[in-house]
């Protein structure tokens, strides 16, 4: 205690005596900056270095041909046609090199700009090149209008007209081709990598499942830009695949749920890579459909029927064919299941669905698709046909699994005749 005391003592009468760094920081002469981060570094080095200086200057390139060419149409068609009949009418006999020059220049750029554009360009700098490119957009239609406006004294051959009709087909492409996906990244901040084609993450099966849709979707808005039908593209992207990716993500919540077990859905959500509060959305969802019936716990929830029969994969009737073997089971409900797995066939012989059943020779069957659920069997006698088959509705079946196992339960001694043990007859008594 004493040494500890002393040392205190010391600790505090000693003098501290700063460093000469320490000196030149209070006096002003060096001037300490906070220290950025590797990632800000890196990403204000990455913007100033990849400034769109070729897009901008070639947009406004484009734009200054754009104005260029089309108003030398206007004032003097003779510079790129020959004039002929008395001067009136221009036909396409001779070009003059540089305007097929120009041609082929302006729609070039376009078409580069664009792959540019998508490809290459930084988020933050779309909107400057966007606003160009609607300038250049806005200038080529406002001038192809007096070109095809033919006054009394510029008056075109049918070639020329042709020719013109033609140019401004082909340059309306270059000019407006991907102008619904530009818009599109334009309210974007991420890269289009991580906008349309994002990569699947490996080890998490939701990213195996609906990433793929996002790549799909990429490709769509390309291949679309191509086509010219970039409007069917967002429509897919905005309604269509968010429906996709919404059922593969229930589809694989229901497929890691099991049959009256208590399953976490944090352990859930993680595996798939979603939010624990989307997981719980979307099996409320599910289950105020009534697709499904589940019982929610304190951690997880359990499954308790699946009534759709699209949820009911290969893995749910696995996990519930397990679950049946753990159950222990009256003949009545095994003769059930048996039942609802010869639904799978659609089609039976009458008296092959009573032989394997085991139903009673005086039951009749007409009795048993009365008493079961509609749509789930009929009897009919198929055309070139001699015997009676019974037709099965699978997907009914599963949905009305548990009413039936209860039909049969509780008919079960009419339909397959309970042997009941004859009373011992008295014996005769003689007086």
């Amino acid at each position: 205690m004493m040494i500890e005391n002393s040392m205190t003592m010391s600790a505090v009468n000693e003098e501290s005596i700063p460093s000469a760094k320490l000196k030149e920081i209070e006096n002003g002469k060096v001037v300490v900056k906070p220290n950025d981060t590797y990632e800000q570094i890196i990403y204000d080095s990455k913007t100033k270095r990849n400034f769109p200086f070729y897009l901008f200057f070639s947009e406004i390139t484009t734009f200054i041909l754009v104005v260029v060419f089309f108003s030398l149409i206007i004032v003097d068609p003779s510079l790129f046609f020959t004039r002929t009949y008395d001067g009136v009418r221009y036909t396409l006999e001779s070009t003059y090199p540089w305007a097929i020059v120009l041609l082929i220049a302006i729609p070039s750029l376009a078409l580069i700009n664009s792959y540019f554009y998508i490809f290459k360009l930084e988020p933050s700098h779309r909107n400057k090149i966007y606003i160009l490119r609607f300038l250049n957009i806005a200038t080529f239609l406002s001038l192809i209008y007096p070109v095809f406006y033919r006054p009394s004294n510029h008056i075109y051959s049918w070639s020329v007209y042709d020719f013109l009709i033609f140019v401004y087909i082909f340059m309306s492409y270059c000019f407006c081709s991907q102008i619904v996906l530009k818009t599109y990244l334009l309210t974007k901040k991420e890269t289009i990598k991580n906008t349309l084609f994002r990569k699947a993450i490996a080890g998490s099966p939701a990213e195996l499942e609906w990433r793929k849709y996002l790549t799909l979707s990429g490709y769509l808005a390309i291949s679309a830009g191509v086509l010219f039908l970039q409007f069917f593209w967002l429509i897919y992207h905005v309604f269509i695949r968010s429906s996709l990716v919404r059922k593969a993500k229930r589809k694989l919540i229901v497929n890691s749920l099991n049959y009256d077990e208590d399953v976490n859905l944090s352990t859930v959500s993680l595996d798939l890579g979603i939010s624990l509060e989307e997981t719980i959305f979307l099996l409320k969802q599910l289950q105020f459909r009534r697709h499904l019936r589940i019982e929610f716990t304190r951690y997880g929830a359990i499954l308790k029927e699946v009534r759709k029969a699209k949820w009911f994969s290969l893995d749910i009737q696995e996990k519930y064919d397990a679950f049946l073997n753990q159950q222990k089971m009256s003949d009545y409900e095994i003769k059930a299941n048996r039942f609802i797995e010869l639904t799978e066939r659609n089609k039976l012989k009458l008296s092959d669905f009573r032989r394997v059943l085991d139903i009673d020779e005086n039951y009749s069957v007409n009795d048993l698709i009365l008493l079961l659920p509609t749509k789930v069997a009929r009897i009919r006698k198929p055309l070139f046909y001699t015997h009676y088959h019974i037709f099965f509705d699978h997907d009914q079946a599963l949905l009305l699994r548990e009413k039936i196992t209860k039909i049969f339960v509780e008919n079960g001694d009419k339909i397959f005749g309970k042997t009941v043990p004859k009373k011992a007859s008295k014996p005769k008594t003689t007086k």
